[in-house]
C-alpha cells in the first residue's frame, strides 16, 4: 500500500494488461497506482497459451515476473483491494476503494478484463 493519495495515472486491473500499462508508464516517469483485489479473471487457468515467450506457463507464474519487474520503478505503487467508485474531479478522477481510502488521478485506465460467457451446450 502506497502513502501517496495524488497520481498521474490510476490503473484499476493489476493483472496482466494493467501492468503492461504500469511498465509503459513507470518507464515514462509517470506516478501510477494499480488498484487489483487479487482475483484475475484467468485465476482458474492451469496454463496461458499463445502469449510470446510465456506458453505454457500458470498465469500466476508469469504475473509474479511482472510484478517483480514492476518493482524496481519507484514512480509505480500497488492497493491491494477493490475499487469501489470512481467520479471525474476537476483534476482527473477519484477512486474509492473498499475499505474506504480515496486516491486522486489525472488519467484513469480500465484494465480489469473479461468474463467468459459460456454457451448453454450440454457437455460444453
Amino acid at each position: 500500500m502506497t502513502d501517496r493519495k495524488q497520481f498521474d495515472v490510476i490503473i484499476v486491473g493489476g493483472s496482466f494488461s494493467g501492468m503492461a500499462a504500469a511498465m509503459a508508464l513507470g518507464r515514462a516517469l509517470r506516478h501510477v497506482l494499480i488498484i487489483d483485489s487479487g482475483s484475475p479473471c484467468n485465476n482458474v487457468t492451469p496454463a496461458s497459451h499463445n502469449f510470446l515467450t510465456q506458453d505454457g506457463k500458470p498465469p500466476v507464474e508469469i504475473a509474479a515476473i511482472a510484478r517483480a519487474q514492476l518493482s524496481h520503478y519507484n514512480s509505480i505503487d500497488f492497493h491491494n483491494g477493490l475499487a469501489k467508485s470512481a467520479i471525474k474531479t476537476n483534476k482527473g478522477f477519484e477512486v474509492t476503494v473498499s475499505g474506504g481510502s480515496a486516491f486522486m488521478g489525472k488519467k484513469l485506465i480500465f484494465a480489469t478484463g473479461i468474463k467468459d460467457v459460456l454457451p448453454e451446450i450440454k457437455g460444453f
